[in-house]
């Protein structure tokens, strides 16, 4: 379960655990700093350099996308998507999540935790989502491992996904299935 701003404040505690919330239009500058980073190029099918104005067009709404960031003392620390499909009557039962993007000065402090419990939260409770799916990078055994350990299970391997540091990269496909109530 996701912990609000206002939980934490109640119970007192200092705001040092991510808080996921929903993308803001005052976290343009920091979500294009994050989607841009090398750490977040290296480990997405991002491109380095993108403009500004691309980065805003990316993260504004569009209907059946779900954008978060996981904020640590006010400060944008992650950025998680979740594409479906509520307009396809065949698929609508599947999410993608199409990009998780973690800050490096956070990395290893429970960043894409939060967020991937929070859109898992979103698709099992709140959008009826029976198949929720990702692509992964083969050479991020650490995105693996946590995906692994939230109930995710590797499908397959695309071999040639993307092209990184002038090579081609496999990516495992990945999905978990929450049957509960189908």
């Amino acid at each position: 379960m996701s912990v609000t701003q206002e939980q934490q404040a109640t119970a007192g505690e200092r705001l040092s655990r991510p808080i996921v919330r929903a993308v803001l239009d005052r976290d343009h500058q920091a979500l294009h700093d994050l989607l841009t980073s090398r750490w977040v190029v290296e480990g997405t099918m991002r491109v380095p350099f993108a403009r500004e104005a691309a980065t805003i067009e990316r993260i504004s709404p569009r209907p059946g996308v779900h954008q978060m960031v996981a904020e640590v003392d006010g400060e944008v620390a992650g950025f998680i998507e979740l594409v479906t499909y509520q307009d396809e009557p065949r698929h609508r039962h599947v999410g993608e999540i199409n990009l998780v993007a973690t800050h490096e000065r956070f990395s290893g402090q429970g960043i894409g935790r939060a967020l991937m419990t929070s859109v898992i939260e979103l698709a099992d409770d709140w959008l009826d989502i029976v198949r929720l799916g990702l692509i992964v990078f083969v050479d991020n055994p650490r995105a693996i491992e946590l995906y692994e350990r939230l109930g995710f299970e590797i499908e397959g391997t695309l071999r040639g996904y993307g092209f990184k540091r002038g090579e081609l990269v496999d990516a495992h496909v990945m999905s978990r299935l929450c049957l509960r109530g189908h």
